[in-house]
């Protein structure tokens, strides 16, 4: 096996393993000691390639956040397909959807990481992302935030109930799949709260 394959197994043993250990322990209560031997590699490996726990987070987040990213921002180029004004707004939340195949693959991660027990500084990280490319997907179809309420109420009822909606599938044991909940979002997008409650 060449090096670069064993650095590669390597690392992917040394995060998996600090993931289950985020959600079991907690990311305060991890030390390099529980990684190592939950990995099965020596100290000298771990240091190899990370400095500590910090730097191990900080590459697991920044690759999971660049990988949304390209895939929201690869969604972005596809071209519209008629002027209507229900599929411009359905585009603009659709943009959002191809990321959901990544996110599924990376369930384990993603779920410790927006975990009580995980990194609480992950999730606004994500909503960043999220709120910019938003912003971009509305102006390319001519839209905008609605200003009937103050605009950062406006865009946190927009971005969190699309975020929360993520989180809550990311939190289910028998979660629907990637397109099941691509159209629970499309379906969504054009309710208005009160359809969400009805009376016999």
């Amino acid at each position: 096996m060449r090096q670069a394959e064993r650095n590669a197994r390597t690392q992917k043993n040394i995060k998996q393993s600090f993931i289950q250990l985020i959600e079991t322990k907690g990311f305060t209560n991890i030390t390099v000691s529980d990684i190592i031997r939950d990995a099965k590699v020596s100290r000298g490996t771990f240091y190899v390639h990370y400095t500590d726990k910090y730097e191990l987070l900080s590459k697991i987040e920044d690759e999971l956040i660049m990988n949304i990213t390209a895939a929201l921002k690869d969604n972005l180029k596809e071209p519209l397909s008629n002027d209507s004004i229900t599929d411009r707004s359905g585009a603009t939340y659709r943009v959002f959807n191809q990321a959901l195949g990544y996110v599924d693959g990376e369930r384990a991660a993603m779920h410790a990481l927006f975990s009580t027990n995980g990194d609480p500084q992950f999730f606004s990280q994500i909503k960043d992302v999220v709120d910019n490319l938003f912003t971009m997907q509305l102006q390319k179809n001519e839209g905008h935030f609605s200003t009937a309420i103050p605009i950062d109420y406006t865009k946190e009822i927009a971005i969190n109930s699309i975020l929360n909606i993520v989180r809550h599938w990311i939190d289910k044991e028998n979660p629907e799949s990637p397109e099941e909940l691509a159209e629970i979002l499309m379906r969504s997008r054009f309710m208005a709260p009160h359809d969400l409650i009805a009376f016999d």
